[in-house]
């Protein structure tokens, strides 16, 4: 091949190029919020606060009032609401659903409130919704501390007696809570009973509060030393702290 030859053939080849660049379709813009793996966007939180944190909230109002914030509707809705939430409206909830869930003796509204905390990375957020004490409880339910002794044994049974409760399994729960509360207090004098609390001690509230207490939850997820909560003012002043404390953040952007 002569070298005249040879040049067209670079030149006509570098031209097919360029021409291939020109038609080639542009990547989609990114979602930055889903993250670098795609598969895995739904399960980070974005900062927030969003749009749709509102209706949220209105719904938890909307509920509370009507006194079905423990109804199933509601845990589905709850469900969804959570999934689809800000970090800051996560934080804003986990405390709140965790102690409504508490006082009205319901585990899958603790959960909503465990889940809800599971959902805030942010340092900042934690810090101002308490969701490490959140998440510390949420732990004590299911996984305390283990000992060959009378308190540990106690203590373990409190925790069998809460997954009983979990699954709708009452009169048993209730029974070996009861095995469990009397194991306590006739062999193991460190664990005191529970400090006061609004939760009717009659109540399968009271069966979640000892597990808490026992299982050294902090104090204020069973709601000691405090009255009946207000859900939705709750969670309304979480998201006003939650706010101030990404405002910092937001700025930067």
């Amino acid at each position: 091949m002569s070298k005249p030859t040879v040049l067209l053939a670079i030149a006509a080849s570098v031209l097919a190029s360029c021409a291939h660049e020109e038609l080639a379709p542009q990547a989609p813009e990114r979602d930055w919020t889903q993250g670098l793996d795609g598969s895995r966007g739904a399960q980070i939180a974005p900062l927030g606060p969003l749009e749709s944190d509102q209706g949220a909230y209105d719904l938890v109002r909307r509920r509370e009032r009507e006194r079905a914030l423990g109804s199933r509707l509601t845990g589905a809705q709850l469900d969804e609401i959570i999934a689809a939430s800000s970090q800051v409206l996560a934080s804003a909830l986990a405390l709140p659903l965790f102690k409504a869930g508490v006082y009205l003796g319901l585990p899958r509204l603790v959960e909503k409130g465990c889940v809800a905390a599971r959902r805030v990375t942010h340092s900042a957020l934690r810090s101002a919704s308490n969701v490490d004490v959140v998440l510390q409880a949420c732990g004590a339910l299911t996984a305390g501390r283990t000992s060959s002794d009378a308190c540990g044994e106690g203590q373990q049974k409190l925790r069998d007696a809460y997954a009983l409760l979990a699954a709708e399994k009452g009169n048993e729960a209730g029974r070996m809570a009861a095995e469990a509360v009397r194991l306590l207090r006739d062999r193991c004098p460190k664990i005191a009973a529970p400090l006061r609390t609004p939760v009717d001690p009659s109540s399968r509230g009271f069966l979640i509060v000892w597990v808490l207490h026992a299982n050294e939850a902090p104090p204020a997820t069973f709601l000691a030393g405090e009255s009946a909560p207000a859900t939705a003012e709750a969670i309304n002043e979480g998201f006003l702290r939650a706010v101030q404390a990404v405002r910092p953040v937001a700025q930067n952007f």
